[in-house]
């Protein structure tokens, strides 16, 4: 994780990260709901990856623990599970996927819900940030 943290903040013009580093993410829609438009990851030196959008706001009111396996090409894999989303008829579980690329700081989020056939995609552009809830 050390690797994609520092590829990250090189690719976005900054120096080495001090003790964490937040990718604030505008994320564009292009499925059929259920995708955040700002998506946080955050990885902190040392410390467990989270990640923050308006669901996990919305269910737990925090940041929550998030899955990283970096890939070989430099790209990141990250993962999480959102439970309890606000839906009709009854509330729904989200698992999310995106693939990170820092050397271009972009993000492509996939989610999928169980027993729906619903497409939730979405593509966007990551930048450096400071999280505050």
């Amino acid at each position: 994780m050390k690797n994609l943290m520092l590829a990250a903040a090189m690719a976005i013009g900054i120096g080495a990260p001090a003790s964490a580093l937040d990718l604030v993410c505008n994320v564009r829609d292009t499925g059929d709901g259920f995708m955040s438009p700002v998506i946080v990851f955050r990885f902190p030196e040392g410390g467990t990856p989270q990640v923050f959008d308006v669901f996990i706001r919305e269910v737990k009111g925090e940041p929550i623990p998030m899955q990283v396996r970096e890939r070989q090409d430099g790209r990141a894999i990250l993962t999480w599970r959102v439970s309890n989303i606000p839906a009709r008829p009854r509330p729904a579980t989200i698992g999310y996927r995106a693939v990170l690329n820092p050397s271009r700081t972009q993000v492509s989020v996939t989610g999928s819900l169980r027993g729906v056939t619903n497409s939730i995609n979405g593509q966007g552009q990551c930048q450096p940030g400071t999280f505050t809830q």
